[in-house]
């Protein structure tokens, strides 16, 4: 870990961030979501920071935060949905177990990205969360949104007048936008080569059987599947690769560890018939599964 964390593009993964939230709001009785939400501020996030100021509109800020929010975490995403004239800035969590703590530290941190960027308060008329308090915290949370949340609904999510995100920010500036955005692709990159394989890999080393696709792993990821596969290509690598090995991997291993009849292990390898496993075998390994057992 500590390894990991002296690198300056490292990333912690999902189920080791959602372990360190469970100790860390265990170690206190303070509402940690809401303590670390007034403590950060966007100038812990420089770079994408420096982007947004330099949007025409707070409805493009978070276009492109949307776009770059990985460079701060892959935990999470977010939408926004307009109704009546009011604008939902949804906070989607990466995992169904992320803890209160995180939600109010994201949606506090969206809330000043907004004030911010405006160079003046921005209050949400409304505040949506999905989980509920003790009444002896409501107060904290009314003093931290700026009004009394709606406790137990069914998303997490700040509304605002849609006008908000409609008047010209004070620091819009698309030509300086387009210098700063350079050096966030790069970072972007930076963060998402090595990230995404790892996790897929992963994906595919947990499955139990390989009858997956690539729908179903970018599911798991939360993201699309033209981003999964954008994403595997800039890190020099595809999909259909990857798949591959863990089923090489995992053939060699059962064809030479285990007893398990040949066709039983193109059916766990997600091979459509023993005809196809064993042509792909060949390409592997240059003979077929057969003669690759009878070899040892």
């Amino acid at each position: 870990m500590p390894g990991e964390l002296s690198e300056p593009d490292a990333r912690i993964d999902l189920e080791r961030t959602l372990l360190f939230w469970r100790a860390a709001a265990a170690a206190t009785d303070q509402p940690l979501g809401l303590r670390l939400g007034e403590y950060l501020t966007p100038l812990h996030f420089p770079l994408l920071a420096m982007n947004l100021m330099h949007s025409r509109s707070l409805l493009e800020a978070l276009s492109m935060a949307e776009r770059y929010s990985s460079v701060i975490s892959e935990g999470g995403r977010f939408s926004l949905n307009q109704d009546n004239g009011q604008m939902h800035v949804i906070y989607l969590p990466g995992d169904r177990s992320f803890s209160r703590d995180q939600i109010d530290t994201v949606l506090l941190l969206l809330k000043k990205f907004g004030e911010w960027l405006y160079c003046r308060p921005v209050p949400p008329v409304r505040v949506l969360l999905g989980f509920t308090v003790d009444e002896a915290e409501a107060e904290e949370y009314e003093r931290a949104y700026g009004c009394i949340p709606e406790f137990g609904a069914g998303k997490h999510a700040l509304v605002y007048d849609v006008g908000w995100f409609q008047k010209p920010l004070p620091g819009g500036e698309p030509a300086l936008a387009g210098m700063h955005q350079q050096l966030l692709d790069a970072q972007l990159k930076r963060v998402q080569q090595p990230e995404v394989r790892v996790r897929v890999e992963r994906c595919l080393q947990e499955a139990v059987h390989l009858a997956t696709d690539r729908e179903e792993i970018a599911s798991r990821l939360y993201m699309s599947v033209s981003t999964l596969q954008r994403r595997l290509v800039e890190a020099g690598t595809s999909f259909q690769q990857l798949l591959d090995a863990e089923r090489e991997r995992r053939a060699t291993q059962l064809l030479r560890g285990t007893d398990v009849p040949i066709a039983d292990i193109s059916a766990l390898l997600g091979f459509a018939d023993g005809s196809a496993f064993s042509k792909a075998f060949k390409r592997w390994q240059g003979m077929t599964p057969l003669q690759y057992r009878r070899s040892d």
